[in-house]
């Protein structure tokens, strides 16, 4: 991909915009910023280099992903791309600004991200990175010239799982709660055990052996931020594991998923949104519906 990059550079048709899109975190991370050094001809860690901008929701602790004031500028202390914009290149002639999981903006800070890239400066290249290309809206799309970042190979990731302690049976319910093999090596031991728990709960309930309950509790964690943010991954999953039969399935199960999908989303939309993982978990605790 780095490559590919210095070919466009060198024949003068560089995108103002670039969006990366792919299965694992980690590498569109990885190729995001090797583009970047490459734009600025960066000789060492392109993370030092004066025009260059990182946007990293994971490393700012946001579980929700990048907010409007890391867009727009709003208040003072806060690191924002349009600050970063403000000023040309003072090192050479380009500026790099990498944002990384685009698809985990808030609602504001996509309106706001749409705004800046109408008319970005001249000779900045804006890097964004996704897991989920149809997660952004068409208009932002529109904006970017788009590139996939390849798949690992299938040997490569059973190699890799098993060098990571992940056994066969634990493979399938992770990768169908992570949406590929490359975002489960990604999470930690912890958070992979977190969810093979999660599976162990929920299994009998959708064979209709356990009560609601079995499941839907509240994360133990040390924080609200930490709870909120397993309370996140373990609803994700659950929804994921649910949708799991397929589109074939009868239908009466296609309308007990089409409800719990429901059902599902807006308790994750109501933890992202602040509402406290407690409540959210108790709510949604409260509706009976059967497998």
């Amino acid at each position: 991909m780095r490559s590919r990059f210095r070919r466009e550079k060198a024949a003068g048709h560089l995108a103002d915009a670039y969006l990366l899109v792919g299965p694992s975190r980690s590498m569109l991370r990885q190729t995001a910023l090797e583009c970047a050094a490459e734009l600025l001809d960066a000789q060492q860690d392109v993370n030092l280099h004066a025009d260059f901008a990182l946007f990293d929701p994971v490393a700012m602790g946001l579980t929700g992903g990048l907010k409007v004031e890391h867009i727009a500028y709003r208040k003072e202390g806060v690191p924002c791309l349009e600050s970063s914009l403000r000023y040309r290149p003072v090192s050479g002639r380009y500026r790099a600004v990498v944002l990384l999981d685009a698809d985990h903006m808030t609602a504001d800070a996509h309106g706001a991200l749409l705004k800046t890239t109408e008319e970005p400066p001249q000779d900045t290249v804006l890097f964004f990175t996704t897991t989920e290309l149809f997660a952004l809206s068409p208009a932002l799309r529109s904006r970017c010239r788009i590139w996939r970042v390849a798949h690992l190979a299938a040997e490569d990731l059973q190699q890799q799982a098993l060098a990571a302690g992940i056994t066969s049976d634990s493979w399938q319910p992770l990768k169908l709660a992570c949406g590929s093999g490359e975002a489960v090596l990604e999470l930690s031991q912890d958070d992979r055990n977190f969810l093979l728990q999660g599976w162990a709960a929920l299994e009998p309930w959708l064979h209709g052996q356990a009560n609601l309950d079995s499941w839907c509790y509240v994360p133990e964690a040390s924080s609200l931020a930490e709870q909120r943010r397993l309370g996140l991954l373990l609803l994700g999953a659950i929804r994921a594991w649910i949708l799991a039969p397929g589109l074939d399935a009868d239908p009466e199960l296609l309308l007990f998923q089409s409800r719990w999908c429901l059902r599902l989303d807006r308790a994750i939309g109501r933890i992202a949104g602040q509402v406290t993982p407690a409540l959210v978990f108790q709510d949604l605790g409260n509706l009976s519906c059967a497998p």
